[in-house]
């Protein structure tokens, strides 16, 4: 039976072809690895790496950068506030606006959590050889420019779009 994992690409489509394969790959190590420290759902966790990543940010440039509606990330700042992961100030640019930013504590569990996800990948890992960790290895490069590239297009039109309206 032919899955859409299994599903050839286009004729010289070679992206798309690795698409397929990687995104169910993806999906089911993501699976594995949920960390079950600070019981954070996935949501959170994003919000408090992407406050981690580019600092304090207006609720409306955090919905943008994570993808979220507004009602959603104010439940998300909320629950995260209500457990001293987050914290809202006052914006020294506008004071009708507040500014939400990652706690000292929210900075420790999203370490943490972090240390854990990567000994549940490396415990995955033990089924390969020494030959396919290091092909694994010299993919990594070339994954972490296209996660990077995707994060930081997607904050930096927020960010620039921000600047530019308070200018």
């Amino acid at each position: 039976m032919t899955t859409p994992a299994t599903v050839p690409a286009a004729a010289g489509d070679a992206r798309t072809a690795v698409a397929m394969r990687l995104t169910p790959a993806m999906l089911r190590i993501g699976r594995r690895i949920r960390p079950s420290s600070g019981d954070l759902a996935v949501g959170h966790f994003s919000t408090l790496a992407t406050l981690y990543r580019y600092g304090a940010q207006r609720p409306s440039d955090l919905a943008r950068i994570e993808r979220f509606s507004p009602p959603a990330v104010t439940r998300i700042v909320g629950a995260l506030e209500e457990r001293g992961l987050v914290e809202r100030r006052p914006s020294p640019d506008d004071a009708r606006s507040t500014l939400v930013d990652i706690t000292a504590e929210g900075r420790r569990l999203l370490v943490e959590t972090r240390t854990e996800q990567a000994h549940g990948v490396a415990a995955l890992l033990t089924v390969l050889d020494d030959d396919e960790v290091a092909t694994v290895a010299a993919a990594l490069d070339a994954l972490e420019k296209v996660a990077r590239e995707a994060s930081n297009a997607t904050a930096r039109g927020v960010l620039e779009a921000t600047a530019g309206s308070r200018a």
